[in-house]
């Protein structure tokens, strides 16, 4: 793997003659004669008929993040460091919607701090075997990731995600942001059961090559990168054990590059009512050295980290006779991180408590207390955290 990894980088085109490789092969086992045409089973006179609306084609979505956070960390010398924020966290507008039953889109962007685009993406479902996404997509490195902030359960991301997913990556560029980057994606399942009049899915995949250079920026980067994920569900509901990588480099001198490399390991569950997910991730990223004297060296950061967390999740109405029911999950999780095991007081320990209310669907509360052990203060951490958010 490693020396055909190696072959890629030296012949940029050659990744995507790759990936077209792959693309032809897995979409020779669609049967493409139920694709085009066949899922709109109207007749003539029933179209000419039909009240088509803007709606059918784009949905309009979006949410609002506020959110307040209080920190406080005693020195090692005893002096005392606080921070308070009330903050607009998001403001995300997304335009999504499809063409035709096999073909649909996304366009998301943030309005919050300084606006920036999101998702943009075009996706077409040629069958289950083979879904092609091309554009600005969540690389398929992590369970994590593919997560919008509605759906993740804690306020912030675990530290070994944020940092190795490309959130607030370890190398330290900016524009490596939100796990998203440009290009295109294969994914799709390769083995699944029918079980009454749904079809189980027990093996997924994910796989693309991608420009490495972050998001909304045209940046020369010679050698692109490969992510990829693979998901496997044992006969068991709402329960999987995935597996990902991310290999590739980006351009830390003027002619000089530095790798990103990290893989994981993780396992989850999604029950009605008790939901669990735990994952190990590991990774090696260039960063300049701090020598002045060593100019145009790379020096290697060897980051580590593990998350897990349970939750249980409790229903229940306004009253006897509403519709509207309102769900509460308390939550704890555990996240040890190490953003280089060569300098032990990089190791963090962090304890979260959260309690997630969801009052109605389109309202979500969330109150989150961390605990941190830092071995780089003698002293422990608090963080407090409050967040609501706004869908429509």
């Amino acid at each position: 793997m490693v020396l055909i990894m190696n072959n890629i980088r030296k012949v940029p085109c050659s990744c995507f003659v790759l990936l077209s490789l792959v693309f032809a092969f897995v979409l020779s086992f669609c049967p493409l004669n139920h694709a085009f045409g066949q899922n709109d089973t109207l007749s003539g006179k029933q179209k000419k008929e039909r009240d088509w609306k803007i709606s059918d084609f784009i949905q309009i979505h979006g949410f609002v993040d506020t959110q307040y956070g209080h920190e406080w960390q005693r020195e090692n010398e005893g002096t005392l460091t606080q921070s308070d924020v009330i903050m607009l966290r998001r403001a995300r507008f997304e335009f999504s919607g499809k063409f035709h039953p096999m073909i649909d889109f996304r366009l998301q962007a943030d309005m919050a701090f300084t606006p920036r685009l999101m998702d943009a993406w075009l996706r077409v479902k040629f069958c289950k075997y083979a879904h092609l996404w091309i554009g600005q997509i969540k690389t398929p490195y992590t369970m994590d990731n593919f997560l919008t902030p509605l759906e993740l359960e804690f306020v912030e991301l675990s530290q070994s995600v944020a940092a190795l997913a490309g959130f607030v990556d370890v190398s330290g560029i900016p524009e490596y942001a939100n796990g998203l980057e440009i290009g295109a994606m294969l994914s799709g399942t390769l083995v699944d059961y029918k079980q009454g009049d749904e079809r189980i899915p027990i093996l997924k995949y994910y796989a693309g090559i991608f420009g490495g250079a972050g998001i909304n920026i045209r940046k020369d980067n010679l050698s692109k990168d490969f992510s990829a994920r693979l998901d496997f569900y044992p006969f068991v509901k709402n329960f999987r054990l995935s597996g990902s990588v991310y290999y590739g480099n980006y351009p830390l001198y003027k002619e000089r590059n530095a790798p990103r490399n990290r893989w994981s390991a993780g396992t989850e569950y999604l029950g009605k009512h008790w939901t669990a997910r735990a994952e190990y991730l590991q990774g090696t990223t260039g960063i300049a050295e701090d020598d002045p004297m060593t100019l145009d060296s790379v020096y290697l950061v060897k980051t580590q980290g593990l998350y897990a967390f349970v939750g249980y999740w409790f229903y229940m109405g306004w009253g006897s006779k509403s519709n509207v029911q309102q769900r509460i999950r308390p939550l704890f999780r555990y996240d040890y991180y190490v953003r280089d095991r060569q300098i032990p007081k990089t190791t963090a320990h962090y304890f979260s408590f959260d309690l997630e209310w969801w009052p109605e669907e389109h309202v979500r509360v969330h109150l989150d207390y961390t605990l941190k052990r830092r071995a780089a203060y003698e002293k422990l951490g608090h963080s407090l955290a409050a967040k609501v958010s706004v869908r429509f």
